[in-house]
């Protein structure tokens, strides 16, 4: 698995040296700085420039396949002035997902209001329910247990910012939201967080419901 200080404080000089006073901005999101990587998590970089071509993305893809595990890596690079642009629903949490390591992020913020933050609810919970009806419509059974898996992971990401607009905290992580939780929500985290285990506890179909249900009132009280 990736030692992520090590990585991050390896890959930050190279893009120094790279792209020299360009590199505007530089951090961590995802599983390893939520502290929840295991050996297959990739290790998702967000990296602002003060713009973009086709030659800054071949080097920057070549710096990054440099690194050791260097196929692992992902995430977000972009221009500042595209950046400023950026829907605000959807800034929220990218915001609260980002670790920075290089400049601060808020810096290159435009601002965003609570009204967006519950726009963007809605708007992530339209694409999720239309997702489980027509899986479980259409979808082959040896296709849903992943299906279920990656909405359990996307209704995680919902949740986190639901549990924002409800209590004013924004969770670190899996088990600090899970602290928060009972009921369907709960149920829904568990599975995100170990799926073949919570099918000893619900069947597929189960899942299904819960999903659909927890969405579904989601997507109603936005």
């Amino acid at each position: 698995m990736i030692d992520a200080p090590i990585w991050i404080s390896g890959i930050l000089p190279r893009l120094q040296d790279a792209f020299g006073p360009r590199l505007q901005y530089f951090g961590l999101q995802g599983s390893y700085r939520r502290g929840e990587a295991t050996e297959t998590s990739d290790i998702d970089l967000v990296v602002l420039l003060d713009e973009v071509g086709l030659d800054d993305l071949d080097a920057y893809r070549a710096l990054v396949y440099a690194m050791p595990e260097g196929n692992k890596a992902c995430g977000f690079l972009c221009g500042l002035r595209e950046f400023a642009a950026w829907p605000p629903h959807e800034l929220f949490p990218f915001r609260m997902d980002t670790a920075d390591h290089f400049g601060k992020l808020d810096d290159f913020l435009p601002p965003v209001t609570r009204d967006d933050i519950r726009r963007g609810v809605a708007i992530s919970a339209s694409p999720l329910l239309h997702l489980l009806t027509h899986s479980y419509l259409y979808a082959e059974a040896e296709t849903r247990p992943d299906i279920l898996k990656e909405a359990c992971k996307s209704a995680f990401f919902l949740m986190l910012v639901v549990e924002y607009l409800d209590s004013g905290r924004y969770c670190e992580n899996k088990r600090e939201l899970l602290s928060r939780l009972d009921g369907i929500p709960r149920e829904i985290i568990l599975a995100s967080m170990d799926f073949p285990a919570r099918l000893a506890f619900h069947s597929g179909r189960e899942i299904f419901n819960m999903l659909l249900d927890w969405t579904r009132n989601v997507l109603t009280s936005a």
